[in-house]
């Protein structure tokens, strides 16, 4: 007899497709401020420069990225890859490249002041869009599904994880061609902090939304 598909409520996936956009838009303004990226943004460069693609192809480094590790998370378990995660690749990208046009358009040529505010501001949208996804559990993209399975596996607190995965993430990187700047070195040091923190208060405060929906 085969499983019965369980799909999210309506309200998860609505949630779910915020924080992807959140992801995106944090992606896209950290990649305008060119201030370096954070370790996963790295890691997808080093992969592009690795495989000889144009500086406008750090998408298709991150689909080749994603895909083998999806594929891993598939195998090793199952639970970090579901219809969360579909939401998650169709929504990340679109909100990515226009994080970045935004800015483009209204600020062509701004200082390097303002740089490093947008840089800052697109971690912390960054890490909103990732924390809303964790806690509403329907899926996650595939390097929190690998953070999350090392979690389990090692029993070690996400934000600990965070760090050393982010700082492996910075070196191959590097060694494979990508692009280090001061947001690099930010990202690794309050990532997994922010991310934790974030994660813990949006779980609380939807688990009581919840609560009080079910008792009307």
């Amino acid at each position: 007899m085969k499983k019965k598909l369980n799909l999210p409520s309506l309200t998860d996936i609505i949630l779910a497709f915020f924080g992807a956009m959140l992801c995106g838009l944090g992606c896209g303004f950290i990649n305008y401020a060119s201030f370096g990226m954070d370790g996963v943004g790295i890691f997808y460069d080093g992969i592009r420069n690795t495989l000889h693609l144009s500086a406008d192809q750090i998408g298709t480094a991150s689909y080749i990225v994603t895909g083998i590790l999806s594929l891993f998370l598939w195998f090793a378990d199952r639970r970090y890859v579901s219809f969360g995660s579909i939401i998650y690749i169709l929504t990340y990208g679109i909100f990515a490249n226009w994080g970045t046009m935004l800015f483009e358009h209204l600020l062509p040529a701004p200082p390097s002041m303002i740089r490093i505010i947008i840089a800052l501001l697109g971690l912390l949208t960054l890490y909103l869009g990732l924390g809303i996804y964790i806690a509403i559990d329907i899926g996650v993209d595939a390097f929190t599904g690998v953070m999350l399975y090392i979690c389990n596996k090692t029993r070690k607190e996400l934000k600990n994880i965070k760090i050393l995965f982010d700082l492996s993430l910075v070196i191959l990187g590097r060694i494979l061609g990508g692009k280090l700047g001061v947001i690099t070195l930010i990202s690794i040091l309050i990532g997994g902090p922010c991310i934790s923190f974030l994660t813990q208060k949006i779980q609380k405060t939807y688990f009581q939304f919840k609560l009080r929906n079910k008792s009307h």
